[in-house]
Order: structure tokens, then C-alpha cells, then sequence
């Protein structure tokens, strides 16, 4: 277990480190696109497109290391005043009624949704869009099931944390 647990980790960490660099590669193009807008009076949909994309790849995939990283959402206020057992119970049941529950309703909400996108490659609707909307709405289904794994990742070390 413990060697699935930090290969689930390894998956989300190789992923934040390429959305770092995505995350350049946005900064960069939202600086250019204002730049060319305000100086140039040039607008272009599919460099809007391309960042609307980017930034929901970028927020998306974060949320599995969010969640490995303890930075997820929370009422620390409350959680604080607890010893450590009693904050992994808490996190335990979060995990189980909560967090695996809401990633698979995610994967089974939208896979179809994916599928039929693909079916019919789904495109922009804006004239001169990305003709990519089938891959955009791929990040769903791979979104839940990324956080699925790090919610099992979590899991885990907490039961193995509890063991010990």
C-alpha cells in the first residue's frame, strides 16, 4: 500500500511541476494579450481561448495537490484545537464521506458528457476558436479521477500514520 500511496504522490507532484511551467506560459500570454489590446487595439478569440484552456487545465489539475498538500479548504479555526488523533479522525471521515464521494460523482457526472464531445470533436463556437472544446471537457472525468487517487494517496497515510 505504502508504495502505491507515494506512487499516487510522485503522479501529482510530476503534474504540478508541469503546470508550473503552463503557468508561465499563461502569464505570459495574458501580458501579451492585454499588451496588444490596450496598445494595439488587437484582440484575437483563440488567444482568449487558448488561455481560458490553460487556466482550467492550471486550476483543475491543482486540486489533486491541493488536497496533498493539506491546502485545501477547511475550518482550521476548529481543526486546530484538536489534538493530532482526533484531527485525523476528522480528515478520515472528510476523505471518506466527502472527498472520494464528490471525485467519483465527478468521473461518472461527466464522462459521458466527454465522450459525446469526442464523438463529434466538439469545437469553439466562436469564429475563429479553438476547435478543442473535446479536449477541455477531458479535464473533468481526468480532474475527479486525479482527485480520487490523492484522496486515497491521503488515505493512506493516515491510516498508516494511525498504525504506527
Amino acid at each position: 500500500m505504502k508504495q502505491f500511496q507515494i506512487l499516487i504522490d510522485k503522479l501529482t507532484d510530476n503534474i504540478t511541476n508541469g503546470l508550473l511551467y503552463i503557468l508561465i506560459v499563461l502569464i505570459v500570454l495574458v501580458f501579451s494579450s492585454v499588451f496588444f489590446r490596450y496598445i494595439f487595439n488587437m484582440s484575437y478569440i483563440i488567444i482568449q481561448e487558448i488561455i481560458m484552456y490553460l487556466h482550467a487545465l492550471i486550476f483543475m489539475f491543482g486540486i489533486s495537490y491541493a488536497l496533498k498538500e493539506n491546502s485545501h479548504v477547511k475550518i482550521d479555526v476548529i481543526y486546530n484545537r484538536f489534538n493530532k488523533r482526533t484531527q485525523r479522525v476528522i480528515s478520515v471521515a472528510g476523505l471518506v464521506s466527502f472527498i472520494l464521494p464528490t471525485a467519483l460523482f465527478i468521473i461518472y457526472i461527466s464522462i459521458d458528457m466527454a465522450k459525446q464531445s469526442w464523438v463529434i470533436l466538439e469545437g469553439s463556437s466562436e469564429a475563429g476558436g479553438l476547435n478543442l472544446v473535446f479536449i477541455l471537457k477531458s479535464l473533468i472525468p481526468i480532474t475527479g479521477i486525479l482527485i480520487f487517487l490523492q484522496g486515497i494517496s491521503e488515505l493512506i497515510k493516515h491510516i498508516r500514520v494511525s498504525r504506527s
